[in-house]
């Protein structure tokens, strides 16, 4: 049990490995088999039990990865902090998955998942490679994040207007610039702000501090208008052909 918990291991995650891949497919899958079961999962048992199921695993993630820092006096306030985008994120989707609050989905949708597909695609977990706990704490985490936006999406039909990818971008920039002062302060590093990750990452082909910052902004916006695209031909396919009236679509948009 020790070298599946241990702080110290001699391997390194390999990006695009079997087992990375492997991941990427079963979440994937996951989504697949949210939408070829849709009916089913909109009947009040099944819709509660993927909701608790989905809101567990993601409070178990966050809670076993600071009790995990925390056995080996590795927590730290300066490291450990729930203030990166991907736990902002977790606690946002496990809110939106046991209310079903639509206007929560916007922002975990945009911000959310655009942050975690990509941490999922370029991770950084360093040395710790499959089966290391950290793999299976990253992928769940990540990987839940996007399973709560996509179950809002095709399970309760919550679709995303443009006017909420602005917001959204608008609020991620407002954190950003708040986090700034904290980093300061604190001598952090919390969303990669005062410098590049060790590992390689996404970041690391964008140039150095802060250019990769700018470039962040362009990749956000640009990942935000991809998201945002498959809302956008859906949207001109029901007001031109679809029995919803106007009213009806403004309500499924937020």
């Amino acid at each position: 049990m020790e070298r599946y918990f241990s702080w110290f291991t001699e391997s390194s995650f390999t990006l695009f490995s079997f087992p990375h891949l492997l991941t990427l497919f079963l979440v994937g899958s996951c989504i697949v088999g949210m939408f070829l079961f849709r009916k089913t999962l909109r009947n009040k048992l099944p819709n509660l039990v993927i909701r608790l199921m989905i809101a567990f695993l993601l409070l178990l993630s966050e809670i076993s990865f600071h009790a995990w820092f925390a056995y080996y006096n590795e927590w730290s306030i300066t490291t450990t902090l729930p203030l990166q985008l991907s736990s902002i994120s977790l606690f946002l989707a496990i809110a939106l998955v046991l209310t079903k609050n639509k206007t929560l989905f916007p922002i975990t949708y945009f911000a959310g998942s655009a942050s975690a597909l990509l941490a999922m695609i370029t991770p950084d977990l360093g040395p710790y490679a499959f089966p290391h706990f950290r793999f299976f704490h990253f992928f769940i985490a990540h990987g839940g994040i996007l399973l709560t936006t996509w179950f809002m999406i095709i399970v309760e039909k919550a679709f995303p207007s443009y006017r909420s990818l602005w917001m959204s971008f608008a609020g991620l920039n407002i954190y950003v610039l708040l986090l700034f002062p904290l980093n300061l302060t604190l001598g952090s590093n919390y969303m990669f702000l005062m410098k590049e990750p060790e590992s390689l990452t996404l970041i690391s082909y964008l140039g150095p501090w802060p250019f990769y910052l700018l470039s962040l902004e362009v990749i956000t916006i640009v990942v935000f208008h991809l998201l945002y695209f498959p809302f956008s031909f859906l949207l001109r396919r029901f007001l031109h052909s679809s029995p919803f009236n106007n009213r009806e679509i403004r309500k499924r948009t937020l």
